[in-house]
């Protein structure tokens, strides 16, 4: 009925009469897919299912109209069809020539026929996988917390940074030196490469990065909760007792996230002192992770629960809280902190006990969900890392659980189409007047644009606003993050202030959700914001719309409200669901 290639430049040429040739992400299109060698790999084939007929009979489409939809869904993927499953209503299908399996999918994805084209992975078994270090055998804790059936899934990899704040650490341990990165000492504030002091003055440093990083797989003594990580060292100390000001140790975390890190750990004292969760949410806010240790007072920490701050108790090798272990309704989890054995910083191994050693073991296990999925925000790792412990006793001391490596690491490779990219739908000009573009010239940033020149308003000054509409194919329910993205353009000498507007649709008015003062000499601005309370933000059809606008108030020096030409390059949601 078709032939192979002419049905796919039929339908890749049908995307270019709608502007979407180059088959970037299009509306409701899913990130990238990506393969892990010895986990999931591709094979050239896909796995595609056309939208079911109940979910077309719930919009309202009567049964011959569901028949031609199924039978349109068929039809564009006959040429390239190997299997079909009808119990299912699956089809397996080779890749068209030129196509990965990424923009396959998104194609197939934006003519919203299907319910889903996902690779046909190569899949292998997952087994346990030990690694050749010798002293593993010695090392409890990942027995507990299974972490060679975790290493089945991914090993750590160096994509991922873990930074210690703490007495520094011996960067040329046999078992550490691999990984170290240049790094940073908070009490003279100096990165190491300006001269900032970070070897061990007390030895606590070189066991906690042990305990969280230690290379594996190399015949070298011990192993961390990944072979490959990369090591921040962050000394917070000058004073061989390890003894450290508070602001340090904030600082320390602070920069570490700040030059590369994704998590960072301190394993100290005072993790009641608001400030610990302050800089938690700092560090969540870009990008990482903070984890402190709960204390080996063996007090209730009922007064407080952080929001964006892991706080680690210690379990033993019997799987209950260590006698001096911290508990309660602040710590977010358990991990074992119980003789740990680590490096030492003369060069050997040694067990320590402390929630100083559970704090870089669970920094470890973040390190591992990121280097398994990258594409993870902090608090989907943080959900991964808690939802997956094993329950070991009421969550009044537990709190979420015991780390259990192996089912996070399994939850992780399980989470990696999350990410959404939704283009416009429409384009209109609010304030102004229209002149140039299309929807396909906004569609990459590469294009013309929308162009409008600006319109006098009273009190106001010189205006223009360009509303863009969305709809993604995705439920507000579903959704954790919207990141509205725009790029604009603008005549030099404006020094314009450039707003971004979302409609809220349970007040039914748009809110001013970020604004910016630029310079005259600007030409151009990139507005982006990230959104965690989405209510009202979408409507109940899946559309939502933003307005970008740009003015120039009466009385700038060089502009006095005076007209201007304003140009939209680029508008995108990016969204995060929910795993």
């Amino acid at each position: 009925m078709y032939t192979s290639y002419s049905l796919m430049t039929r339908f890749l040429q049908s995307f270019a009469l709608l502007g979407l040739a180059s088959l970037s992400l299009a509306d409701g299109a899913r990130a990238p897919f990506r393969e892990v060698k010895g986990v999931h790999e591709f094979t050239g084939k896909m796995i595609v299912r056309p939208l079911q007929p109940d979910v077309l009979a719930k919009r309202g489409y009567s049964a011959s109209r569901i028949a031609t939809l199924h039978d349109r869904a068929m039809g564009r993927v006959a040429a390239n069809r190997l299997r079909y499953y009808p119990e299912v209503d699956e089809i397996v299908v080779r890749l068209p020539r030129g196509m990965n399996e990424s923009t396959f999918s998104e194609a197939l994805m934006a003519t919203g026929d299907y319910e889903y084209a996902v690779p046909n992975w190569r899949c292998f078994p997952v087994g346990p996988v030990t690694p050749n270090d010798p002293l593993l055998g010695n090392q409890w804790h990942h027995r507990v917390m299974e972490s060679e059936a975790a290493w089945g899934i991914g090993r750590g990899t160096n994509n991922v940074t873990i930074a210690v704040v703490d007495t520094g650490v011996y960067t040329n341990h046999a078992d550490l030196r691999r990984g170290i990165v240049p790094g940073y000492n908070s009490v003279t504030r100096l990165p190491q490469i300006l001269g900032g002091q970070v070897e061990d003055l007390n030895g606590h440093g070189t066991h906690v990065a042990g305990d969280a990083a230690a290379q594996g797989n190399n015949a070298v003594g011990v192993v961390g909760e990944g072979w490959s990580f990369k090591i921040m060292p962050v000394r917070t100390s000058d004073d061989p007792s390890g003894g450290a000001e508070g602001d340090d140790i904030m600082a320390g975390a602070r920069w570490a996230i700040e030059n590369g890190a994704k998590v960072a750990s301190a394993s100290y004292s005072g993790v009641d002192d608001p400030t610990v969760g302050t800089t938690g949410t700092y560090i969540k806010a870009r990008g990482g992770l903070f984890l402190y240790a709960a204390g080996n007072d063996n007090r209730n920490l009922s007064g407080f629960s952080y929001r964006d701050t892991i706080v680690v108790g210690a379990s033993n090798p019997s799987d209950t809280k260590a006698g001096f272990s911290a508990y309660g309704r602040g710590v977010g989890l358990f991990a074992p902190g119980e003789s740990i054995l680590s490096t030492t910083r003369d060069g050997g191994y040694a067990y320590f006990s402390g929630t100083s050693m559970a704090t870089p073991v669970a920094n470890g296990a973040c390190a591992l969900i990121w280097s398994i999925n990258p594409d993870l925000e902090p608090d989907e790792v943080q959900d991964i890392l808690y939802s997956t412990c094993d329950q070991i006793g009421s969550s009044t001391i537990f709190g979420h659980g015991r780390v259990n490596l192996y089912q996070a690491a399994l939850k992780a490779s399980q989470s990696f189409t999350i990410g959404i990219h939704a283009k416009p739908q429409g384009v209109g000009t609010k304030v102004g007047r229209f002149l140039s573009g299309t929807l396909a010239n906004i569609a990459n940033g590469t294009g013309s644009g929308y162009k409008t020149a600006s319109a006098f308003q009273s009190g106001i000054g010189s205006s223009t606003a360009v509303e863009l509409t969305y709809r993604p194919n995705v439920k507000l329910s579903d959704l954790r993050v919207m990141e509205p993205t725009f790029k604009v353009n603008f005549d030099s000498g404006v020094g314009p202030t450039v707003q971004l507007y979302m409609y809220n649709y349970s007040t039914a008015r748009y809110d001013l959700v970020k604004s910016t003062t630029l310079s005259l000499t600007a030409t151009s601005a990139t507005m982006s914001l990230r959104l965690d309370n989405l209510t009202g933000l979408m409507a109940s059809n899946g559309t939502v719309k933003s307005v970008l606008r740009v003015f120039s108030p009466i009385g700038r020096r060089g502009s006095s409200g005076g007209p201007f030409t304003s140009t939209v390059k680029f508008g995108e949601l990016h969204l995060r669901k929910k795993l």
